[in-house]
């Protein structure tokens, strides 16, 4: 039965309230083996909805630190998707791609923090398409991240690994994140700028039930009904 996992609005102070950010931590961090998503996991917020698709039990969630951005702004992401390998179909039924979908509710800039899923590869790409239209095909290597000293509180004059954001323009729509060599690791998916969504979370959400109410997917959820962008109903 797939779970829905809604992070509150509340961001940290200092933050833009102008993204709409979805990390992977929280109640997810006590599912780390793989096989845990096998039946399916859906993070949603007010602009995006987030579903693994994970039929062979690959895909696992792993607390990691690591930093995103540039040179002159950096976020601190503490957990991740590992894809646990790539995205294929071992038959011919539709659907059963190891692959993460996106119901994109609001059109823009649509980010993605994402490094490889082996430091040593230079070869594993990360493939965005909406529709036909392929939006992203990026091949994540260690070696794009950029040293930047100041962010160890330990040692100041210490360099630090920041990787870049990929980011592509997408429609209001299904979206969809595969990996066509091998595993990746995805911390973090936004529509804007993705921001410090590590503030206020509902750590222990009541698990979700999806039934069909009147010919509609419904999903109840603490005595509460949404339908299946994660709307309340």
């Amino acid at each position: 039965m797939k779970k829905l996992f809604f992070f509150a609005a509340a961001m940290l102070a200092a933050v833009s309230m102008s993204a709409a950010t979805i990390t992977f931590d929280a109640d997810t961090l006590n599912h780390k083996e793989a096989g845990a998503w096998s039946d399916g996991y859906i993070w949603a917020n007010s602009d995006l909805v987030v579903t693994l698709n994970d039929p062979y039990a690959k895909i696992k969630v792993s607390a990691n630190n690591c930093y995103f951005g540039d040179d002159q702004n950096q976020i601190k992401l503490q957990s991740r998707i590992q894809t646990g390998g790539k995205s294929d179909s071992k038959t011919d039924i539709e659907g059963l791609e190891n692959t993460i979908n996106i119901t994109v509710l609001k059109a823009g800039k649509l980010s993605i923090a994402a490094r490889t899923g082996s430091n040593g590869a230079t070869d594993r790409n990360i493939v965005v398409k909406q529709n036909s239209s392929e939006l992203i095909n990026h091949v994540l290597l260690e070696s794009e991240a950029i040293k930047v000293a100041g962010l160890d509180g330990k040692d100041p004059a210490k360099e630090t690994n920041v990787y870049p954001i990929l980011s592509c323009n997408v429609n209001v729509g299904s979206v969809e994140i595969s990996y066509p060599v091998n595993g990746i690791n995805i911390y973090a998916i936004a529509i804007g700028d993705i921001e410090a969504a590590l503030g206020d979370v509902e750590a222990e959400g009541a698990k979700a039930v999806k039934k069909m109410i009147d010919g509609q997917l419904v999903i109840e959820k603490g005595g509460k009904l949404y339908n299946a962008l994660g709307a309340e109903l």
